[in-house]
């Protein structure tokens, strides 16, 4: 763990994780999604290194994210248009290439044999986030599973941790996020909870060490002795 935070050391009692980037490299199947919409605009494809600078705050995001990086500024329902083709390539494709991230399984089996409850928080959309995670984790009990949803606020807000809390009867402060990105870490300080930012994910690691305070971890075995240390 990076010395750029002290992790407080209060009971973890409820695990909240990130999808993309954080428990899945989902990285190459947005990849394909984003540049299916560019391509249908006559526009270059993206790199991976391009696609992981626009990731995070949902897909919808991700792509006027795109349309800005090749320097285009298109209207509403031309980027409506993309979306829509978008998302039609990518929810029959979410899976191709994404798998969890080595090392990942064990850690979430030891935490499922412990009875923590566990869940997943993304941004990505609802439908497709229990797609994913049902597809690679068959046979991990989470507790709940919530991606975006028009009912829901996404994050940075903290609705989606204060929910989860209430769901559980938890006191928020006994609640840990993990994620891999700048906007997980402002949820969780926007909720008040406990995180860990993981330096895996699709944001470098040099970009996560300068937010304030933040508790950084470089490999699965350095988020498991994290999580020990909560406990």
């Amino acid at each position: 763990m990076s010395d750029n935070g002290i992790m407080q050391k209060k009971t973890v009692q409820a695990i909240l994780f990130d999808l993309d980037g954080t428990l899945v490299d989902t990285i190459e199947d947005i990849q394909n999604a984003l540049n299916r919409a560019l391509e249908l605009e006559g526009l270059s494809p993206l790199d991976t290194q391009m696609t992981q600078k626009v990731v995070g705050r949902g897909l919808r995001n991700a792509l006027m994210g795109a349309v800005e990086l090749k320097g285009k500024n298109l209207p509403s329902d031309q980027i409506d248009r993309m979306y829509a083709a978008m998302m039609e390539y990518y929810r029959e494709n979410p899976c191709v290439k994404s798998k969890p991230y080595e090392g990942i399984l064990p850690l979430l089996e030891g935490l499922d044999r412990q009875e923590i409850p566990i869940a997943v928080f993304s941004n990505k959309e609802d439908g497709l986030t229990g797609k994913v995670v049902r597809t690679l984790f068959p046979h991990i009990r989470f507790a709940w599973v919530r991606g975006m949803r028009n009912d829901f606020p996404r994050k940075p807000d903290r609705a989606g941790i204060l929910y989860f809390a209430n769901k559980e009867q938890l006191p928020v402060e006994n609640l840990l996020y993990v994620g891999d990105s700048e906007v997980d870490y402002q949820t969780a300080v926007n909720a008040g909870c406990q995180h860990i930012l993981v330096s895996w994910g699709f944001r470098p690691r040099e970009d996560l060490a300068m937010l304030s305070a933040s508790n950084l971890v470089d490999s699965v075995e350095e988020l498991q002795e994290a999580i020990n240390d909560l406990q």
